[in-house]
């Protein structure tokens, strides 16, 4: 359908980092907003529209030219059956995200892991080197916003050229409702087993997606990546690779930890570009960057706007935002939900904080999850040296009854560690709890977990940051070593 011709948008979910992103671009473009949430977000983060509570059908106005929902929010929602009734179109979000960016030059960023890290800084990338694209990512993005005189509008950069930068998620196969021109891939592995059966089923979706391409399209790839390589054998499109090898078209070399980031040199198709710093930790980062920046020069970027957008950007909110202070330790949040993002979170914090003490609370996200990837947990968890673990959180219409526990991982590590210095947490209240009770024997820690984990973080915090700089002087005051 065409969403240009419409003068009102019904959305369900307007809570959700999709979904509110793409309300307050139709209202940008003149389109009357209503919708609703079970629970309401501040309506200062939306823009004005006839807003509600809760699940009515008497919400749905008779005028509205679409119904768009969260992928959450089924079809039997009473308010997706009035709109059936009425007559009005239904788009879920990756459907209605592809009818968008259709007729735009997308660039869609996928992935296993990285993509809002990734999709952010592309989109500060193009916007510094004057591409003026507009942008979607799956997480806020710190910085002024709207209001402040920013272009930035939470998730959300509206711009003015003809460019389209998405973050694309592989849950059910919702990248393919997309007709990008470009995709960055990240990386692959098996995180939504609810969906996929394995990852051979992983693969063959990303392989369909990528074939979208066709002959024009330009692939985008981490070549460290070996099932990205899988995949991509005979493809046919342009190929742009990146990575720590030496076989990539851009490469970073001496790698190097600094006092509030990390530093290393990058090659592009054998031209040394120079050396660039980072506020953001860990190798997993670097990739991040090495991706977005593949990206960029792919489409003829300069090296010195590079420069001062890497320096400058301090990455996504819940990616290891440092939160503020409990006492004498630093509160870090970060969205890590799968066992390989949650040994590189912790990797890249003792890489940060070398010689500190780290206690980790983490929080599994979904049961079927922890339960498939169950021996991959407790090999990381044995990998930490002090770990409180929080009950699972249930992901609502997900669970299909399963009964793993955390208390199960806990039990697991035991067993191979009995000295293992890991402890259970029926929930959040619990962790807070245990945390405060141990907080003045640590220096950092690092609340891990997507769903409400980062809600701890928050609970947690005496004293928050009002802005990058402050933070770096409340840090390295506390922390003089770095």
């Amino acid at each position: 359908m065409d969403l240009q011709n419409i003068s009102k948008a019904y959305f369900v979910g307007v809570g959700g980092i999709g979904v509110s992103a793409l309300l307050r671009l139709l209202a940008a473009r003149g389109i009357a907003i209503a919708g609703s949430d079970i629970r309401l977000p501040s309506l200062t983060t939306l823009p004005p529209g006839d807003y509600a509570e809760g699940e009515n059908a008497e919400h749905v106005p008779r005028d509205s030219g679409v119904l768009i929902y969260s992928p959450a929010v089924p079809e039997s929602h009473a308010e997706r059956v009035r709109a059936r009734e009425l007559g009005i179109p239904e788009l879920s979000y990756p459907k209605a995200l592809g009818v968008i960016t259709h007729s735009y030059n997308t660039i869609a960023v996928s992935g296993t892991h990285g993509k809002s890290t990734t999709t952010a800084l592309l989109g500060k990338l193009f916007e510094a080197g004057g591409f003026d694209p507009s942008v979607i990512v799956g997480a806020e993005v710190p910085g002024p916003s709207r209001t402040d005189g920013g272009k930035w509008d939470h998730n959300l950069h509206i711009g003015k050229s003809n460019m389209f930068i998405v973050e694309a998620c592989e849950y059910r196969r919702n990248m393919l409702e997309l007709s990008p021109q470009a995709i960055l891939l990240t990386n692959l592995e098996l995180d939504h087993p609810d969906y996929y059966h394995d990852l051979a089923d992983v693969k063959s979706a990303f392989h369909d997606y990528i074939e979208k391409l066709g002959v024009n399209g330009l692939l985008i790839m981490n070549n460290d990546d070996a099932n990205i390589r899988d995949i991509t054998r005979g493809f046919d499109a342009s190929i742009v690779r990146y990575g720590i090898g030496e076989s990539a078209d851009l490469i970073a070399r001496d790698i190097k930890q600094t006092g509030f980031g990390q530093s290393f040199d990058l090659v592009w198709k054998g031209t040394p570009l120079g050396t660039f710093t980072t506020p953001l930790p860990g190798l997993y980062n670097v990739y991040n960057i090495l991706g977005a920046v593949g990206t960029y020069l792919a489409y003829s970027g300069k090296t010195e706007t590079i420069h001062e957008a890497l320096a400058n950007f301090s990455g996504v909110a819940r990616r290891f935002e440092i939160i503020g202070m409990l006492d004498g330790a630093t509160i870090i949040a970060d969205y890590a939900h799968h066992p390989t993002a949650l040994r590189a979170v912790v990797e890249a914090a003792q890489a940060k904080y070398e010689g500190k003490r780290i206690l980790v609370i983490f929080r599994p996200h979904h049961r079927e999850r922890t339960e498939k990837l169950f021996d991959q947990f407790v090999a990381v968890l044995l990998q930490i040296e002090h770990v409180i673990l929080a009950e699972i959180y249930d992901v609502a219409g997900r669970e299909e009854e399963r009964r793993v526990s955390s208390r199960d991982l806990v039990e697991a590590v035991h067993a191979k560690d009995p000295s293992a210095d890991i402890r259970y947490a029926k929930d959040l209240e619990e962790s807070e709890t245990m945390a405060r009770e141990k907080a003045d024997a640590f220096d950092v820690i690092l609340v891990i977990g997507a769903g409400d984990a980062d809600e701890l973080a928050k609970k947690l915090v005496h004293h928050e940051f009002q802005d990058i700089e402050h933070q770096k002087n409340i840090i390295h005051e506390q922390l003089p070593a770095i």
